[in-house]
Formats: C-alpha cells, sequence, structure tokens
C-alpha cells in the first residue's frame, strides 16, 4: 500500500519552466520560485540566455544548482544592440532597453521550440512576454503570470 501512495505522489510532481524578463530584478523572484518549487518535489527549468544562466549560476548554491534545470536559450542579435552586447537590463543604458525587449521577442522561438520539445506541464511567465500564454496553450501547457510586484504596487500604478 505505501508503494502504490508513493507511486501517486510521484504522478503528481510536475515539470515547471520559468521565464523571467532580462533583468536581475526579476531573476531573483523567480530563482527564489523555482526553488520553492523544486523542494517540493517538482522538476523545475529556469529559462534564459547563456550570459544570464552563467552569471546566476555563480551566486546560487551548489545544491540549488543540482536541483534547477538551467536552460539555455541563444540571444539573438538586434539592429542596435551591439554585438556580443549585455543581455540584461543592469548592464545596458536606459536608451537601448527597447532594443533589449526586441531580443526578448525573439526568443519566443528557441522558447516554442524548447517546450514542443519537452514534457513541461506549467510555464510560468513574466510581464514582458505577452506572447507566451498563446503558445502555451496552443501546446496545451498550462501558464501562469508571475508579478513580482506586490498587489498594491500594481494598483497604485494603475
Amino acid at each position: 500500500m505505501d508503494e502504490l501512495k508513493k507511486k501517486e505522489h510521484d504522478d503528481q510532481k510536475l515539470h515547471i519552466a520559468v521565464f523571467p524578463w532580462l533583468a536581475f530584478g526579476h531573476f531573483l523572484p523567480f530563482l527564489h520560485l523555482s526553488n520553492h518549487l523544486s523542494q517540493l518535489g517538482h522538476r523545475t527549468s529556469f529559462i534564459s540566455t547563456p550570459k544570464i544562466l552563467r552569471r546566476l549560476s555563480e551566486i546560487i548554491s551548489p545544491d540549488l544548482s543540482a536541483r534547477i534545470a538551467m536552460v539555455p536559450l541563444p540571444f539573438p542579435s538586434v539592429n542596435g544592440l551591439p554585438p556580443d552586447s549585455a543581455e540584461s537590463t543592469s548592464e545596458l543604458p536606459s536608451h537601448l532597453i527597447p532594443f533589449l525587449k526586441r531580443a526578448y521577442d525573439k526568443l519566443q522561438f528557441p522558447l516554442t521550440e524548447f517546450l514542443q520539445n519537452s514534457d513541461v506541464n506549467w510555464l510560468i511567465n513574466d510581464f514582458a512576454s505577452h506572447w507566451l500564454p498563446p503558445i502555451a496553450t496552443r501546446l496545451g501547457i498550462n501558464s501562469v503570470f508571475f508579478n513580482i510586484l506586490s498587489a498594491s504596487s500594481l494598483a497604485f500604478m494603475g
């Protein structure tokens, strides 16, 4: 009987992918969320660009990096961003952020390919990936928006 309960419990575990906006103020809450989900026994995939994942791997504990799969998506080139440039808002002057957003939007193609070839059950996305929920729906993946701001902040900003 205990083996049956264990199998039922294991069958309830999910593969959850997270896809934050390209800013460290977003990476860290998504990383904390990923850690919590992995502690609950769910498989977690943290999706971002190679440079960002390298920087995150320098600051997270080996225990955490063993529980969360880091999924690199190639950073696309965009007219207006220097080649081999920054991949996050912390590395760019504010007037180049719109070009970073264009590059982020181009990540939808490799991200869609990853999702098509994976067994992700749930996708947690950030504010900037407005194009992602329809893709998840088309692929039969549940999606949820994770906002790093509090409800009172959102109410204040309208």
